[in-house]
Order: structure tokens, then C-alpha cells, then sequence
């Protein structure tokens, strides 16, 4: 009979917290890729909710950002009050960049609805991926005690070493 493992209300409560910033981050993520198509093509999404996901989206965005930075492990040296203003200054600059690229993309196709669609969206995901990478190197160079950050080889090619 394999043993039960009974854990403590604090130890509960840090799962619940992983947990949540997990799936918030994962929200950002997934509205920030459905803003990449809509911010380049309104009528792809406006289609299928008979309204506009602007609002909910860019909230979604901002929040689920905000989050990923507000979690990363070279933040935790970090008062929370700071690292609350970090993440959503961090998360409005790259939110409000990327929506600027998409406007920029429009202006130069403006009559070419699906060579938009795949600009906007190739053009997201290089730029996540571009966050990713600069959080993680900041992460990997960050000195802070008793944290061991997991080398990731993907973004360990970016080194010239």
C-alpha cells in the first residue's frame, strides 16, 4: 500500500499559488496569440464572437504578461510591491511594442488580408519567443541564493560562447 503524503495548509497554498501564475501566464500567452491575428485582421475573430475582443484581450495580455514577469526567479530578491510595478511596466511596454508592430504591418499590406494574418501572427510569436529568451537570460545571469535556474538549450544557442 503506497504511503499518503499529507500535506501542510502552507504547502497547499504555495501549490495553489504555482498553479495559478501558471495558468495566468498561460492565458496571457494564448490572448496575446489570438491579439497577433486580431489586431492584423479584425474580421477573423470579430466573426466568431459577434463582437470585439479587443478590450478582453489586451486586459488578458497585460495581466498574464505581468504575471510572467512578477514570477520570474530573478525578480524574487525583489520587494513584491516593485516586482508588481516591474511586471506591468515590463508587461505594458512589450504589449503596447507589439500592438505598434501590428499597426506598422497594416500600413504596409494594407489590402492584403491573409499576408497580414501570417505577419501578424510569425511576427507574435518571434517576438514572444525574443521575451522569452531575454527573461531567461536574465534569469540564468542573476545570482540569487539557494535558486538553481534550469539550463534551457534552445535559448542557450543564443550565446556567442
Amino acid at each position: 500500500m503506497p504511503s499518503e503524503t499529507i500535506l501542510t495548509e502552507q504547502e497547499q497554498w504555495n501549490y495553489f499559488v504555482r498553479d495559478f501564475f501558471i495558468a495566468a501566464i498561460f492565458q496571457g500567452r494564448f490572448a496575446y496569440c489570438l491579439m497577433s491575428l486580431h489586431a492584423v485582421n479584425p474580421s477573423i475573430l470579430t466573426y466568431f464572437v459577434n463582437s470585439d475582443p479587443y478590450p478582453y484581450l489586451w486586459a488578458n495580455m497585460v495581466y498574464g504578461i505581468t504575471v510572467m514577469i512578477y514570477t520570474r526567479p530573478s525578480l524574487s530578491v525583489i520587494a513584491p510591491f516593485n516586482r508588481m510595478v516591474f511586471g506591468v511596466l515590463g508587461s505594458l511596454m512589450f504589449n503596447h511594442s507589439s500592438m505598434i508592430c501590428y499597426d506598422w504591418l497594416t500600413t504596409l499590406y494594407p489590402d492584403s488580408p491573409y499576408l497580414l494574418t501570417f505577419m501578424g501572427f510569425m511576427s507574435g510569436r518571434l517576438m514572444m519567443v525574443h521575451l522569452l529568451a531575454f527573461l531567461y537570460h536574465i534569469d540564468t545571469r542573476s545570482n540569487i541564493p539557494g535558486t538553481i535556474i534550469r539550463r534551457d538549450f534552445a535559448f542557450e544557442t543564443m550565446y556567442l560562447y
